[in-house]
């Protein structure tokens, strides 16, 4: 064997290292991932339940069909009826349109089926969109 043979065979050796330590990597590369989608989905349902609570005390104090709920309520036909706690459309629904808000919002996609419109959603929206 001559010495850049014996060169060589070093080389594949290197190689070899190079190469556990990148499935080890991967192993832990999945894990990671893991945890940033169960950080991203945490976060998103935390925004969701502040922009529904935002539009929740909004839509009490204003007297006035102009926040996203009342969107959902129109485009649903569950509208919201005075003195009447639970009319308007269902808790479900009402999560779920948050929730979609804020992962549109997010993921800076923002298709704009689901709109703030008070000031205070916009500021809101303003917040959510530098996080994502």
């Amino acid at each position: 064997m001559t010495v850049t043979g014996f060169l060589k065979t070093a080389r594949l050796l290197r190689l070899l290292r190079v190469i556990r330590r990148i499935e080890a990597f991967a192993e832990y590369g999945s894990a990671v991932l893991l945890l940033l989608m169960v950080a991203f989905t945490l976060i998103g349902h935390w925004l969701a339940c502040i922009f529904y609570a935002i539009a929740t005390i909004e839509h009490a104090q204003l007297h006035a069909p102009i926040s996203w709920l009342d969107g959902l309520a129109n485009q649903t036909e569950m509208y919201f009826y005075p003195n009447d706690s639970t009319s308007g459309p269902t808790i479900k629904s009402k999560y779920i349109t948050a929730l979609y808000f804020t992962f549109t919002s997010l993921t800076s996609i923002g298709f704009g089926n689901v709109a703030p419109n008070t000031n205070m959603e916009k500021l809101f929206s303003i917040f959510a969109m530098m996080l994502g």
